[in-house]
């Protein structure tokens, strides 16, 4: 990976946050001076790429709501406080101990305050114990969720690379066959050569500046492709550093694949997501099944102040204190001898065990797959460049042969056009083995490393 200066990247991203910021605000002033023309190196795009991304952002999210709902697990085991006032009167018969009935006039005023608590000890306890491994799996998730982003960003950033290798190449070969037109253009002038030859080089001109055309075009989406990935503004036109993708090397391909695999099993985020996971439907198993051995807790301690009298009079507070504490088993549907309840748990954890181990088995074929696009990408790399090289040399000779006039012009044209598929075939296959790099690399769960 190539490295940028600190000044460079900084500007870079201080630019693309301002014209971002500008865009999404819809607000009418224009950025200040910000150039729409902006050049990009692959270690900016893979730090833009963990700052604004909406999946990343959506798994964010959920760890905090996990993490808020472990804190809401943890207060339960906490007492509440309460502070009420009351006022009641009654006017009117009322019955007395006697059983005989008398016209009253009564009120009583009170106030009060309850420091209470009331744990189901079963389902605080193992409720707690099952929250905190949710929130270690969301967070298993936003480490997942980040390295599917710089997969993503990197990908996008080869393509554009590839896309601006393929405008370089496309240029190259209009400059070649336009100066090569003009060269016969010449030679029929004084004779020496026929129109018809001078009309074929016209001709592959005019084809070589219709691929050029389209590769401008697609580095153009590429851009935007780029720039979606990073959310700037599409308007942008992300321009690479690089004129062709410099293939990185972060995953050896001289290992054997099952040595990846088990790499893979014990550092892939999503695995340790899913066994965080499991580890949450192991304690709501054990909730169905020992939680409603444990009793839940009631207490209460209570002081209030009191005020009342008969004929509407209020006398001085007297104070009143109340305390509480009770013990209960629950019995039938959500306590004991609940046996849906329990099945119901165990079919959960069953569910979740099964996906676990699926979501291993598809790892390991993640890596199986990965590594063989590598090594293939690898070979497609080395024979590109060799197709390249003998082009050249067939290009070369083509044009010593016209120096000593035994030479057809066709031959030159197809030369030409030799070279240009191979040097394009040889940047596609650079970026695809740096793509495939970087693929191998998320599938054995380094790819946050580089």
């Amino acid at each position: 990976m190539r490295k940028v200066s600190r000044a460079a990247t900084g500007g870079l991203l201080l630019a693309c946050a301002l014209v971002s910021g500008v865009t999404r605000a819809q607000s009418p002033a224009s950025p200040p001076d910000v150039s729409r023309n902006q050049p990009i190196d692959l270690a900016t795009t893979l730090r833009l790429a963990g700052i604004d991304n909406l999946d990343l952002a959506a798994v964010r999210a959920a760890e905090r709501q996990a993490k808020a709902a472990n804190d809401a697990a943890t207060l339960r085991f906490f007492p509440y406080l309460t502070i009420g006032e009351t006022y009641a009167r009654r006017t009117g018969l009322d019955q007395q101990t006697t059983g005989s009935m008398l016209d009253v006039y009564k009120q009583l005023y009170r106030r009060s305050g309850t420091i209470g608590m009331g744990v189901d000890l079963g389902e605080a306890v193992f409720g707690k114990l099952a929250a905190r491994q949710l929130q270690t799996a969301a967070q298993r998730d936003v480490e997942a969720a980040r390295n599917d982003t710089l997969l993503a960003a990197a990908n996008a950033y080869f393509n554009l690379v590839n896309a601006a290798a393929a405008v370089g190449i496309a240029d190259e070969a209009v400059r070649v066959t336009r100066d090569y037109q003009d060269q016969l253009e010449r030679a029929v002038g004084i004779g020496l050569t026929n129109r018809s030859e001078a009309l074929r080089v016209a001709v592959q001109t005019r084809q070589a500046q219709v691929e050029l055309r389209a590769a401008r075009a697609a580095q153009r989406v590429d851009a935007a492709a780029l720039a979606a990935v990073l959310r700037l503004d599409p308007a942008i036109d992300l321009v690479p550093a690089e004129r062709l993708v410099v293939p990185p090397t972060l995953v050896a391909l001289d290992q054997p694949v099952d040595a990846l695999i088990r790499k893979a099993l014990m550092r892939r985020p999503e695995l340790k997501a899913s066994a965080a996971a499991v580890a949450a439907a192991e304690h709501r198993k054990a909730a169905a099944r020992y939680g409603p051995l444990l009793p839940s807790v009631t207490a209460a301690a209570t002081y209030a102040g009191t005020r009342g009298g008969p004929n509407g009079t209020l006398d001085a507070f007297q104070p009143t204190h109340d305390f509480a504490v009770g013990l209960s088993w629950r019995f039938g549907p959500g306590g004991l001898f609940d046996f849906s309840r329990t099945e119901a748990a165990k079919a959960s954890l069953d569910r979740r065990t099964i996906a676990d181990e699926k979501l291993r088995q598809a790892i390991s074929q993640q890596v199986v797959d990965a590594f063989t696009a590598a090594q293939a990408a690898r070979d497609q790399m080395s024979l590109a460049r060799d197709a390249v090289q003998l082009a050249e040399r067939s290009l070369s000779l083509s044009m010593q042969r016209k120096e000593f006039g035994v030479y057809a012009v066709i031959e030159v044209i197809q030369a030409q056009q030799d070279l240009t598929r191979a040097r394009t075939s040889y940047a596609a296959a650079l970026a695809q083995y740096a793509k495939s790099q970087y693929a191998l690399a998320q599938a054995t769960g380094t790819v946050g490393n580089q």
